[in-house]
């Protein structure tokens, strides 16, 4: 039951979402049990303590409050952070200089993406003081240089692909060295300096056109054949991962105990997480993660808002900014949602289109 009046909030009066609004405000900034007596003085709700009480205990027991000790004091829950983010926080507003300075900042680099992008992390950690993940497209073309295939016994064929890197896989058929050579000779001609985006149905379908009058090869290893060289291509035109100022974690409460700091910053030294992690998030404007929201059972704790940058308008990447769940959730809203904005606008100005 308690759990229904939590998601349809139809419990939620307005005095409760002021209370609720002034004690995540006051935990963002004490990462301290907040009191009613704390309430009543600093927020003006013309409410008294033992009011302010009373409601605090029925946001308890609707799933919105926690009470971590014994003492009055409550810390926001994951469904009271969400509720906040969602309808009770209020508009912040970046100062001027701020704004100016990331904009000249981001203009002197966005000649090479990636250099922007990256820089553009580190003005999110500066405008936020938490840690910033940015993905970027890798910059330069994975183009295909060479196709090989070469017998290694009389069952099965190794299938080279040569890019800035050699992918190799062992593919189970009889295939004649002068069946090799003829097969790595069409593939060649069709796809040499061809990028995954290039490779399309028809450049297949063309090349199956060809091989099946030429070639006496099964399907199956035809299929075989050109799925790796598309999966070789196109998992080298990836994304690049930077993170900005992991250190920041150290600063808050939460990460003081040196098991869990080391657990997080190993965490996020494995690009492999924090591409699976960004990639998990939405992908229409701003969106937060908050604590069991987080998949990783290291982030529980933690906090993700992500926001998508674009050219023409695809999303290209994304800039993240992980902190603890009590983080400035204005504050890191308002940041992301300005440099995102200004990196499309310049996005598009220097592809031509502005």
């Amino acid at each position: 039951m308690a759990y229904e009046r939590m998601r349809t909030h139809m419990d939620l009066n307005d005095r409760k979402k002021l209370i609720l609004q002034a004690i995540i405000d006051e935990y963002i900034g004490s990462a301290e049990p907040v009191g009613s007596r704390a309430i009543s003085k600093k927020h003006e709700l013309g409410l008294s303590s033992a009011t302010i009480r009373n409601e605090m205990a029925d946001l308890e027991e609707m799933g919105y409050l926690i009470q971590p000790h014994t003492s009055a004091g409550r810390v926001p829950s994951d469904a009271g952070y969400r509720f906040y983010v969602n309808s009770l926080m209020k508009r912040y507003q970046l100062g001027v200089e701020a704004i100016e300075r990331l904009r000249d900042e981001l203009s002197g680099r966005l000649g090479i993406l990636d250099k922007a992008v990256k820089r553009a992390g580190y003005l999110a950690s500066a405008l936020t003081d938490y840690t910033t993940v940015v993905s970027a497209p890798v910059s330069e073309r994975v183009e295909i240089k060479k196709v090989d295939l070469v017998p290694v016994s009389e069952e099965s064929v190794m299938l080279l692909i040569v890019t800035r890197t050699v992918r190799s896989r062992i593919i189970k058929t009889r295939l004649s060295f002068e069946k090799c050579e003829a097969l790595a000779a069409i593939l060649n001609a069709k796809l040499r300096d061809k990028t995954a985006d290039e490779i399309t149905f028809n450049t297949i379908s063309d090349i199956e056109q060809e091989i099946i009058g030429r070639i006496d090869v099964e399907p199956k290893v035809l299929i075989n054949v050109l799925h790796f060289v598309y999966e070789s291509v196109s998992e080298l035109d990836d994304t690049e991962i930077y993170v900005e100022n992991a250190k920041s974690i150290l600063q808050y409460p939460e990460y003081r105990d040196v098991d869990k700091a080391r657990e997080i910053f190993s965490f996020l030294d494995d690009k492999s997480n924090l591409k699976r992690l960004i990639s998990e998030t939405g992908n229409e404007g701003i969106n937060a993660k908050i604590g069991d929201e987080n998949d990783s059972e290291i982030l529980q704790d933690c906090s993700l808002v992500t926001v998508n940058y674009s050219l023409d308008g695809k999303a290209i990447g994304k800039l993240g900014v992980i902190g603890p769940k009590r983080m400035d959730y204005a504050r890191v809203f308002a940041s992301l949602d300005l440099i995102s904005r200004e990196i499309d606008r310049l996005l598009e100005y220097f592809s031509g289109n502005g």
